[in-house]
């Protein structure tokens, strides 16, 4: 994926975990653009199929099918 798709999907989380809400800046830990459907079931790397997420809601959600079972 490119720096502008990745850029947009910051902004759009205003950079926070779409997850649990946590602030960049709050973590010392770097936050992680992930799919909210694997690719390995067919999810894109479109933005619309990204989500910015902290390392602990982004290890919890493994490779889950859809990031709402997180």
């Amino acid at each position: 994926m490119d720096s502008a798709t990745r850029e947009r999907v910051r902004q759009q989380a205003e950079n926070r975990c779409e997850y649990c809400r946590l602030p960049q800046h709050a973590s010392a830990l770097r936050f992680h653009l992930e799919h909210i459907i694997a690719r390995q079931h067919g999810g894109s790397d479109n933005a619309d199929n990204l989500a910015l997420a902290c390392p602990e809601c982004n290890y919890r959600k493994g490779t889950n099918h859809a990031a709402r079972n997180v």
